[in-house]
């Protein structure tokens, strides 16, 4: 039975690839922290051999409920195949999606572009939290001793991205590390914007919650520390609404740097 349209639903897009079914367990914990349906959504080409299509994408789909399945979470799942452009429709998932999921390669690449290109497009267009997962097991449970990294400035989703990475440590126990761009800047800052005093209570409270935090500025290219850091960081958080930022996190370097890691990726909207 489908879950209402109200209900919350973290999506996962499915192309028949490892890296999607690794998307899809990544996300089932994820959903079941939030008490969210799973939704794994496959999307077909409009111009194609339909019926083939749709036999690719049940078999597909099968696969990723299997691999749901192996990880023993106690998650609603349901599943949809969907006509269109791959990044097109996950854009449009994340209207209403609480996050969607896209594993870092999956065969809706195009040979002619860059590895990653669906998952980054998406990650870049879209209007809802995007998170770009990197897995180099399909088995074996993520270190969750690792880090959450956030990166913090000043602008209107910044308050979010710190809010979810406080919810991601708590049930992950994980430690923070906070990046922020307001302190060592030569621009004028606002010394009363909502992040400076979130980010304070967050110091404040460190050692009640159990969770270790640290605050540093944020490096001038991320991609220096992303390359020293990427085997003990397990997530890597920035606000959505900063461009240039989420441009510097999907790049083709960046790619680079986390391919083979267990460090994810959650644009937050």
């Amino acid at each position: 039975m489908n879950a209402p349209l109200s209900t919350k639903r973290v999506v996962v897009g499915i192309d028949g690839s490892m890296e999607a079914r690794r998307a899809a367990q990544w996300a089932a914990l994820e959903a079941a922290s939030q008490d969210a349906v799973l939704r794994l959504v496959y999307v077909v080409e409009p111009v194609s051999d339909r019926q083939e299509d749709i036999e690719e994408a049940r078999r597909a789909l099968h696969k990723a409920w299997n691999a749901v399945a192996d990880t023993d979470i106690d998650v609603k799942v349901e599943s949809e195949v969907v006509s269109g452009r791959p990044a097109d429709c996950l854009i449009e998932e994340s209207r209403h999606a609480a996050m969607v999921c896209v594993g870092y390669r999956g065969t809706h690449d195009s040979p002619d572009g860059p590895r990653g290109a669906t998952a980054i497009e998406v990650a870049r267009k879209a209007v809802g939290t995007v998170a770009i997962i990197h897995r180099p097991h399909a088995k074996g449970a993520i270190d969750r001793r690792k880090w959450i990294v956030v990166v913090l400035d000043e602008s209107a989703s910044a308050t979010e991205a710190l809010k979810a990475t406080q919810n991601e440590a708590t049930w992950r126990h994980a430690p923070i590390l906070v990046l922020e761009s307001w302190s060592h800047s030569n621009a004028a800052g606002h010394p009363r914007h909502p992040i400076h005093s979130a980010v304070a209570r967050l110091l404040r409270s460190a050692g009640q919650g159990g969770i270790q935090v640290v605050m540093l500025p944020k490096p001038g290219r991320l991609a220096n520390l992303l390359q020293q850091s990427a085997c003990i960081d397990q997530l890597f958080v920035a606000p959505g609404d900063h461009a240039a930022l989420v441009d510097e996190l999907t790049n083709d370097q960046t790619g680079r740097t986390l391919r083979g890691s267990d460090c994810s990726l959650l644009i937050i909207r």
